[in-house]
């Protein structure tokens, strides 16, 4: 519960201090800074790098050593991943262990050991593994969703359907599908797209990448792709050693890195265009790719174990008018609800329209006190920068009219049959379901119900949501 960053939490304690022969027991954090490791590494670029040999396409620099293999199968194309992901993390790691072991030497962290557990009893500071939990140092990684949707790409229309060569996928990739960059247009959110006159030539694969299975809609063929990163990563990081000697471990945040990250990264295979924004965070849905509702994914996000780490962050934006009054908070704490039910960590709303999001665009000067939620932290709109307020504003938008005022419940569904005030029972599935608690949460075929909360002719709710028809 001590917090060394953004969302790198650590663990906290209590520790006697003995002075003037009277015990205080002094609260404070049990390990060093979790805020340092190998930190927010672009995994779409990578992705990007092992199809163009190394070479960045963009600057025509040689990042990596040329692999020089034929990629003829999914696997592969994995495993050179994995294979340029450990060359950059040796790299950055070492360089980050080098950094701190001489700030422990030269700088050493005398008042923070003060208020960490452990300082007193061991008699040396944190630099020296003073405190009493040392192996807090992680690695930390941006883009997550977006190339998870990448390889889901490639992998059904290059390998599974055969579609198209990865020799076209890539040359399709670098000359971002025949769309102007962000670059030249200056709008780095997906929803916006300017042609060239070789837009035509990729026509056909860019609909393939738009239209290939998405993170966020509880598709099993993208989302177990997610389930093997996790679980092959679980085993992968701890063999990388902090400057303590320790094991890291991931931690899935992405801060506002996911903006420049995004700038200096081509097109990739999901359709997202050269210098755009990565997806946020690591368990959000890239913008405007999950179509079927917050609970499908919810359903996505919780396909692995969300304890194998730090954290694993997930970002959501509700319009206001979703979550208005004593109802609407009762609404919100059904979907943080219903999340944390199914496995789920963290998850963190902006509770602002899109509109209000453009118009403090334009006019920063009457929006100064506006804050909202990025990825791991809170900031002031006109603060941040163009690249990450586009992502933002273009996040998809939960309200009363889709699903974000009254999802997760079985009997907010059109296939709802109900049989008393405690329970009803599924018309598709035969199964008996409750109201409300455990089990009450809707499933992924849930299609919302005509309300009177959503009728236009609803109109004066109290505080129990009861209110009045204006349309008999």
């Amino acid at each position: 519960w001590c917090l060394g960053g953004c969302l790198e939490s650590s663990p906290g304690t209590f520790s006697p201090l003995n002075y003037n022969g009277k015990v205080t027991m002094v609260p404070g954090g049990a390990s060093p800074t979790c805020g340092t490791g190998i930190h927010f590494t672009a995994l779409p670029k990578i992705l990007e790098l092992v199809l163009t040999n190394g070479v960045d396409a963009r600057t025509g620099k040689e990042v990596f050593p040329p692999h020089n293999e034929k990629i003829d199968s999914y696997e592969k194309m994995v495993d050179l991943w994995y294979k340029y992901l450990d060359l950059s993390n040796q790299i950055v790691n070492k360089i980050n262990n080098l950094q701190m072991d001489i700030w422990r030497k030269y700088n050493m962290p005398a008042v923070a050991s003060l208020l960490k557990g452990g300082f007193f009893t061991n008699g040396q500071h944190i630099g020296n593994c003073g405190a009493k939990y040392n192996a807090t140092i992680n690695f930390e990684s941006c883009g997550t969703i977006t190339f998870i949707n990448a390889l889901a790409s490639i992998k059904k229309n290059v390998f599974d359907d055969k579609a198209f060569t990865l020799e076209e996928m890539t040359d399709a990739m670098i000359n971002n599908f025949g769309f102007k960059t962000a670059y030249e247009t200056g709008v780095f959110s997906p929803d916006f797209r300017e042609s060239t006159d070789q837009a035509e030539k990729y026509e056909k694969i860019f609909a393939a990448c738009v239209n290939a299975p998405k993170y966020g809609n509880a598709e099993r063929y993208v989302d177990d792709l997610l389930v093997d990163y996790e679980m092959r990563m679980k085993e992968y990081i701890p063999t990388i050693r902090s400057y303590y000697g320790k094991p890291l471990y991931m931690c899935q945040i992405s801060v506002s890195t996911h903006g420049p990250q995004g700038f200096i990264t081509l097109a990739t295979a999901d359709g997202r265009l050269a210098g755009t924004t990565y997806s946020d965070a690591s368990a959000s849905a890239a913008p405007g790719t999950d179509k079927n509702g917050m609970y499908a994914v919810f359903e996505s996000a919780t396909v692995y174990d969300h304890s194998m780490c730090q954290n694993s962050q997930m970002n959501l934006k509700i319009h206001p008018t979703a979550v208005k009054g004593l109802t609407g908070t009762r609404k919100l704490l059904d979907v943080i609800r219903a999340y944390m039910r199914k496995g789920g960590f963290h998850v963190q709303f902006n509770i602002v329209g899109s509109d209000t999001l453009r118009a403090a665009q334009k006019k920063p000067e009457s929006y100064r006190d506006l804050m909202v939620r990025v990825a791991g932290f809170t900031q002031y709109w006109c603060e941040i920068g163009k690249a990450i307020q586009d992502e933002v504003i273009f996040r998809t938008e939960y309200d009363e009219e889709r699903d974000g005022g009254r999802i997760m419940k079985h009997n907010n569904c059109v296939n709802y049959i109900n049989l008393d005030c405690e329970k009803g029972m599924c018309a598709l599935s035969k199964v008996i379901v409750p109201i409300d608690g455990e089990g009450s949460d809707a499933c992924p075929k849930y299609e919302a119900a005509p309300a009177c909360g959503n009728c236009q002719n609803f109109e004066n709710p109290d505080k129990y949501g009861i209110g009045t028809c204006k349309g008999f």
